[in-house]
């Protein structure tokens, strides 16, 4: 970016942080709104995102919930395929035990594992090292949106919100909110916002849900179009009501 127009960008987020200042909106949003990298003519100083739109990896979890999905996950030295992925939270405190009840679709033998995970479902404590190839394949596909990161900016359920940077080589990918999608899974059917990026040919999709702590579906490619994961919600229980169609 130019001087000139790094220094236009700047006066004109101090301008609507002032505006939104005055009407009694928060900061942060006023700077998401002056440019926080939307691809969007929705956001704007007279449709701000609010905190309504907000949207927090684990919110909604509830005691005793539980989430199950089909998982197919690749990997160097090994994968899981049409995976059976059962969670279930029971609360601990600040934190969840979570057990995972895994049946991979091969001749593997079913495991059971139960961890301890934070409100924002990060990992404490130690890791049985036998349980690792099982929780990385989830951690890097189920739980990855965890991790997505676009500068400090919270990630608004939005059609042009930005929620990561990816990047590959010399360049960089920005995920986004690109549309809104009913879309349907074995658990019901879903008024969803649909994250998507391409790195080659081929198209990756998330769909998030804005009452459901994880994500209901995805499909995730790498550089070379090849599949790195996909999932889907396949069933759920304890859910306050995030689907439509089908009772969770």
């Amino acid at each position: 970016m130019s001087q000139k127009r790094r220094r236009a960008a700047i006066r004109r987020v101090v301008i609507m942080t002032a505006i939104f200042a005055t009407l009694g909106v928060g900061v942060s949003i006023a700077l998401i709104a002056a440019g926080g990298g939307f691809e969007s003519s929705s956001p704007n100083i007279f449709n701000p995102p609010t905190e309504a739109d907000i949207w927090k990896v684990g919110d909604h979890i509830q005691d005793g919930m539980t989430l199950e999905y089909v998982l197919t996950s690749k990997g160097e030295s090994n994968s899981l395929e049409s995976a059976r992925v059962l969670m279930n939270f029971d609360q601990v405190g600040e934190n969840w035990n979570v057990r995972f009840t895994i049946a991979n679709g091969t001749d593997q033998p079913t495991v059971d594992h139960t961890l301890i995970m934070s409100k924002e479902l990060t990992r404490e404590g130690q890791l049985d090292e036998s349980f690792r190839p099982y929780f990385e394949h989830i951690r890097s596909s189920i739980l990855a949106v965890r991790d997505m990161e676009y500068g400090e900016s919270p990630k608004y359920l939005v059609v042009g919100a930005p929620w990561n940077t990816i990047f590959v080589g010399s360049s960089s990918v920005t995920v986004r909110v690109t549309n809104e999608e009913h879309v349907s899974t074995p658990a019901g059917e879903f008024d969803s916002f649909v994250l998507s990026y391409k790195l080659a040919d081929e198209t990756s999709k998330i769909w998030v849900v804005r009452d459901m702590p994880l994500p209901v579906k995805a499909e995730v490619y790498d550089a070379e179009d090849n599949l790195l994961y996909q999932y889907q919600l396949t069933n759920a229980s304890g859910v306050a009501s995030a689907a439509t169609g089908n009772s969770l």
